[in-house]
Parts: C-alpha cells; structure tokens; sequence
C-alpha cells in the first residue's frame, strides 16, 4: 500500500469509470488535506467524480512529474557490444 509521503512531487491521474471524466491532481494537495502517513488506497475509494457526482469509481496512475532525465535516474539501459571483427563478403 502506497502511504502519500513517498509519492510527494507526482501527480495522480483520475479518470472517472462511468464518464470518462479526467483530472490530474498534485498529490502535495492531498498531503495537505490528510497527512503524510495516509494511504492512496485507503482515500481513492471516496473520490467522488465533480462531473457525474459517482463516488469510488475512478480509475488513477500515479504520474511522475519532472524533466526525462530525473525520471531516467536509475534506469540501466544495457547496449548489445559490436563485433571487433570485420565481415567479408564471398
């Protein structure tokens, strides 16, 4: 389970199940609101859709939100080494 003090500079992608009603909201915002310690899980269940007013039925992502290179840090790409040899043709 996600406590909201470890997901604090990203964003949380909201799409609403029933009408496809989109937001993306700070997460900063909601550790205002509730606390650190909170669990995403635990408040996703009461968001309620400002367009169609459904409770609970949303579908999120938690999205990073900084330059490509803050999110490439720790990504190891593994390049495949070239042949030291050379090809000849027959």
């Amino acid at each position: 389970m996600t406590q909201l003090g470890s997901i604090t500079n990203n964003h949380l992608s909201i799409t609403c199940k029933c009408c496809k009603h989109h937001t993306l909201l700070p997460v900063q915002f909601l550790i205002e609101k509730l606390g650190w310690e909170v669990r995403l899980q635990n408040i996703t269940r009461r968001f309620t859709c400002r367009h169609c007013k459904a409770i609970g039925q949303i579908e999120y992502q938690i999205v990073y939100v900084g330059g490509s290179g803050d999110a490439m840090l720790g990504a190891e790409s593994k390049l495949h080494p070239r042949p030291t040899g050379t090809v000849q043709n027959q």
